[in-house]
């Protein structure tokens, strides 16, 4: 019976938090923060400038300039609707945009997730940094020699291919959970990769578009564009020669394997004395944050540049830029307050909602355009919650899984890009002849639905406290022979 008992022991792998587990030194402090902060740098230059060109290229190329009369400033004049339906047209590309690197990322974001806990995490890293470079590289030709908008599909197909940002977002949380510990550490490190995407946020939206506005139209496009591709290059070297690799290829594993899709579903299959539904519900409110944030950028872009704001590009990019400032004030806020993670939620939702709800509200407000800035001010924290999301869901799975779990976050904010994208780009373009700021009153009740979902865990789930993250029993099993 002893021996039994002893066998049936030995069937069961026992396996720490990540959290609890040793963490693996790199080359040097400073790890995929620079990737992070130059690829992301060079999409969002591209994404500014891209929605832009879009605008300006169905318009007659003629570039806003600040303080001059918007239209006529009235609704009911030919120009003013002339350009609310450029506008509408401009968000439709946005949609197609987003469904060629989209659908391909969806596959690719969980391949790649689960692959980088057998072959290896630069993986993870390399191949959206390679999508990211064909992506910049085919925009840049189109803006030179002025090729049809729909040449621009071809490129976001590659970046789908690589993954996209997603994947690149997913790869460098995970690189960075292997190499911290429990507490405060992991809390705080991916609060700088949130705050390195918020400072990559500032430098394209001002740089970029500063760019676009002393250039004029289109040499201040295809000028920027060059410039992301010499970017990512650098980046794709910094990646291949300059990172440590922080999980090393495991015996047997296969590039091409059944298991590196399903991986991701081992981590609701295995049973575990921690109940798994928390990790589904959390993903479900990742997925309503992000289908807003891949929304967001080319929607206000759009919504600026056009009536009532006519925006020149110069004021937009000090608009992006204060609102990636809003990274920084949720970095320094998480590392004051890690310990109390569902109140620094509650906290970005509550801002995210008066951000919305003002944003929403200033085309009726006596200054729209001290509207909009006061909006980015009351939203600088937005930011906190996707960022907390994304850690407490790590520290609810193994070492071994943490591939697998930003894969299935990559693949969330992939999905969610497909899905929500093309419907909130539909509402808008199909309100903005009725409110303007309708979308981002829509925007303001995701976020309170969002809000009470995470409440729901928090309250239903107490099992899953900060404290309560430690080491469990897993049943063995084999993905290499899925």
């Amino acid at each position: 019976m002893a021996e039994e008992m002893t066998a049936t022991s030995d069937k069961k792998v026992r396996f720490k938090d990540p959290s609890s587990t040793e963490a693996i030194k790199p080359y040097c402090p400073v790890t995929v923060e620079p990737i992070q902060f130059f690829v992301l740098t060079a999409l969002f230059m591209n994404s500014s400038l891209r929605q832009q060109y879009i605008y300006y290229r169905i318009g007659n190329g003629t570039v806003n300039e600040q303080g001059s009369s918007c239209y006529g400033n009235s609704s009911n004049s030919s120009a003013y609707q002339e350009r609310q339906n450029d506008q509408a047209e401009a968000t439709q590309w946005a949609t197609a945009i987003q469904l060629t690197s989209g659908i391909p990322a969806l596959v690719v974001t969980v391949m790649i997730g689960s692959l980088s806990d057998k072959l290896g995490r630069k993986l993870n890293i390399t191949i959206p940094v390679i999508g990211s470079l064909i992506n910049f590289t085919v925009a840049a030709f189109v803006v030179q020699f002025n090729l049809p908008i729909a040449a621009l599909l071809p490129g976001y197909f590659f970046l789908g291919l690589g993954g996209s940002a997603a994947a690149l977002s997913g790869g460098c949380y995970a690189y960075i959970a292997d190499i911290t510990l429990k507490g405060r550490s992991r809390y705080f490190r991916q609060a700088l990769l949130a705050a390195a995407a918020g400072a990559s946020g500032i430098v394209a939206a001002l740089g970029g578009n500063f760019w676009f506005q002393q250039l004029g139209f289109p040499l201040g496009i295809s000028q920027p564009f060059w410039f992301t591709v010499g970017l990512t290059g650098f980046c794709l070297l910094y990646t291949i020669f300059a990172v440590k690799e922080t999980c090393p290829r495991k015996p047997g594993s296969q590039l091409c394997a059944v298991s590196n899709i399903t991986g991701i579903f081992q981590l609701f299959k295995v049973k575990r004395r921690t109940p798994r539904w928390p990790i589904g519900v959390l993903g479900l409110v990742f997925s309503l944050i992000w289908g807003m944030y891949n929304t967001i950028p080319t929607l206000i872009v759009t919504y600026l540049v056009g009536p009532p704001f006519c925006w020149s590009p110069s004021f937009v990019g000090f608009f992006q830029g204060a609102v990636g400032a809003g990274f920084f004030v949720s970095a320094v806020a998480i590392k004051l307050f890690s310990k109390y993670p569902y109140v620094l939620m509650m906290v970005g939702y509550l801002s995210s909602v008066g951000c919305f709800t003002i944003a929403g509200l200033s085309p009726y407000t006596p200054n729209q355009d001290v509207a909009m800035f006061i909006s980015a001010a009351i939203g600088c924290m937005l930011s906190a919650s996707n960022t907390v999301l994304r850690t407490t869901m790590s520290k609810m799975v193994g070492p071994e899984e943490q591939g697998s779990l930003f894969g299935l976050v990559s693949f969330i904010t992939s999905l969610s890009g497909v899905v929500f994208v093309p419907l909130w780009n539909f509402v808008y373009s199909r309100t903005i002849f009725i409110m303007p700021g309708m979308i981002w009153l829509i925007f303001a009740a995701v976020i309170v639905l969002s809000a009470i979902l995470t409440g729901f865990v928090k309250f239903m789930a107490p099992e899953l406290e900060e404290d309560n993250l430690v080491e469990e029993e897993k049943e063995d099993y084999d993905t290499t022979k899925l």
